[in-house]
């Protein structure tokens, strides 16, 4: 039986027991989420994928064409290793915003030594940020970053029910995990504002979250 640790609230068609935890460095690469499956463990969306291919025969991207397979791969690098940062910087640098860090993601963290972890780990995203080379820019100059990624995938999505047709691919799973953590938290900035204002982005999320809510409960009811 595969493990998923991920954080507290998918493997489509593969039995899966989810293990929710808060803290991303448990894993092997210090993200989530991270599976472990007969001693193998995995971190990285694209390890974990590649693994289910081999192993299991899971290939959600079986019905694109190679041109399709193409586009598939550069609009998920765009949004893993641009818009992903745009949104760390709005939810831990965006002056608008100081609070969620302390009152969201250390809630569960006793109250005298909250404030200084915060700070600690306020510093190091910062640092990371600098590092990507997204934290060297204007807070409006990431913003814009942002709002064009986004708007690419609305151009990618158009008037479809997926970014690549009539069936989900990995790009819409890597898509939808973005842009519901842009819409879904009460954290207000553009890229929020963008999303709530494109009914064709709300729509879609809303057909990804029953489509995941579907395969969540036929994995259940598989694995019990």
């Amino acid at each position: 039986m595969i493990r998923l640790y991920t954080f507290p609230d998918c493997l489509p068609g593969i039995p899966y027991t989810r293990i929710p935890i808060q803290n991303p460095s448990q894993g092997p690469k210090g993200k989530i989420p991270f599976i472990e499956d007969n001693g193998v463990v995995l971190g990285d969306t694209t390890h974990i994928l590649e693994y289910l291919h081999r192993a299991y025969g899971l290939d959600l991207d079986l019905h694109l064409s190679a041109l399709e397979k193409a586009q598939s791969h550069a609009l998920q690098r765009l949004l893993e290793e641009r818009l992903y940062w745009v949104i760390v910087y709005s939810r831990w640098m965006d002056v608008a915003n100081q609070g969620f860090a302390r009152t969201v993601l250390f809630k569960d963290v006793p109250w005298p030594i909250r404030g200084l972890i915060t700070r600690m780990a306020t510093k190091t995203v910062r640092q990371a940020l600098h590092h990507q080379g997204l934290g060297r820019h204007t807070g409006d100059e990431i913003y814009q970053m942002g709002l064009s990624d986004i708007n690419a995938v609305r151009a990618v999505l158009d008037d479809k029910p997926f970014l690549f047709g009539d069936r989900p691919s990995v790009a819409d799973a890597t898509a939808f995990g973005m842009l519901i953590n842009i819409a879904g938290p009460d954290v207000p900035s553009p890229l929020r504002d963008l999303v709530h204002d494109t009914p064709s982005l709300i729509t879609y999320l809303e057909r990804m979250h029953l489509l995941y809510a579907q395969q969540s409960r036929e994995t259940r009811q598989q694995a019990a």
